[in-house]
């Protein structure tokens, strides 16, 4: 099933091979501004996630509760990554690239987050999140210089990649459903439900 390729299991790989290349090729100020970005992303939906889950604070005005992590994965790392390997080969295609991978995304976010993992209204916001961090990486990456990768790395990223989706696939849920609640104090951890009930309130 393509959606749990969306997770954090396949994507944070993903992530750290971005970071890797990016070192190899000589832009270690890119490397690090690309690690600063993941961890904002992340940051920026775990948080979501422990507000509601811990008390539940959410948007209930628009039907959010959390930023959805899948939504942000993909349209944050698959732009960057095709990006990435477009400009070793043929540069003029990177922006290309970028936009299929963010075109991507989206339809992975709307047509296989939304309703099954999440509302629409999350996969949207998560979608917000993880173009807009991929557009403002690729648009500093503008003035880094690229060494030229070789193909013994790119063939291990390949490789490391193939190891990364063959692996089970694991969830950060429950490890924060436990930190929200015992930082909440909640006996359990806000829902949908609680969402919707409040939803209704308004």
């Amino acid at each position: 099933m393509l959606l749990q390729y969306g997770g954090v299991t396949v994507m944070f790989p993903i992530a750290l091979l971005i970071a890797g290349w990016l070192w190899l090729a000589g832009a270690r100020t890119a490397c690090r501004q690309w690690l600063l970005t993941v961890v904002g992303c992340y940051v920026l939906v775990g948080f979501s996630k422990v507000l509601f889950k811990g008390w539940g604070i959410g948007l209930p005005g628009l039907g959010i509760a959390v930023f959805s992590g899948h939504a942000m994965n993909v349209t944050l790392m698959v732009p960057v990554f095709a990006s990435l390997l477009a400009r070793q080969w043929v540069p003029g295609l990177r922006w290309p690239a970028a936009a299929l991978g963010i075109a991507f995304g989206w339809w992975f976010s709307i047509t296989l987050v939304a309703h099954r993992l999440h509302p629409l209204p999350e996969a949207v916001a998560g979608a917000v999140i993880g173009s807009a961090a991929a557009l403002g990486f690729l648009w500093l990456l503008e003035r880094a210089t690229l060494r030229a990768l070789s193909p013994a790395s790119l063939a291990l990223g390949v490789v490391l990649l193939g190891l990364a989706a063959s692996a089970p696939k694991v969830t950060a849920e429950r490890m924060l459903d436990r930190f929200a609640t015992s930082l909440s104090g909640a006996a359990v951890p806000f829902t949908h439900e609680d969402l919707h009930a409040r939803r209704s309130a308004l």
